[in-house]
């Protein structure tokens, strides 16, 4: 059954695994970013290094969580909901092992024309509600979009499985 396939390639030495809630590429994995099992949960995703495909029958209990490298560009903005971009967010930091790199994109409009984000706020959740390390001091920013280059401690931090924000 190919919808079950979840496609990864080689890019340089890396494993790429693309999702999109609405793909139409076939290489990019038609899935919801919030149905990624966790790691430490009963269903986490194994992804076979050796292999250019994983299919769902290979979601088996792992302990450490399946990422170097999270790209969350243009998404987090789309997400309906105040908690569940918190979520996602936590989600993020969850899918990253201990020294894992998160690179966050969003217009800059969501931090400077709205009542209740500011890049600062943001920042104050990124590293004391979820407990990223921001590497860029949330300088780096286009006029129209905000970047943020985030990494999961070394310690590694609570992984409980907990995806709440800490406020």
């Amino acid at each position: 059954d190919g919808s079950s396939k979840i496609i990864t390639e080689r890019v340089h030495r890396l494993q790429v695994h693309s999702i999109d809630i609405r793909s139409t590429n076939p290489r990019i994995h038609q899935m919801d970013f919030f149905d990624l099992p966790l790691p430490n949960s009963k269903q986490s995703l194994e992804i076979d290094t050796f292999s250019t495909s994983t299919t769902k029958s290979s979601l088996l209990s792992k302990s450490k969580p399946p990422y170097d490298c999270i790209v969350n560009s243009m998404v987090i903005n789309c997400v309906t909901t105040p908690s569940k971009r918190g979520r996602m967010l936590s989600m993020c930091y969850h899918q990253l092992r201990p020294g894992g790199v998160l690179f966050l994109i969003l217009p800059k409009l969501c931090l400077t024309q709205s009542k209740h984000m500011s890049r600062k706020y943001l920042e104050e959740i990124l590293r004391e509600g979820i407990g990223f390390e921001i590497l860029n001091d949330g300088k780096r920013e286009s006029p129209k979009l905000a970047f943020f280059v985030l990494r999961r401690p070394l310690d590694g931090g609570d992984d409980s499985g907990d995806v709440s924000v800490r406020m």
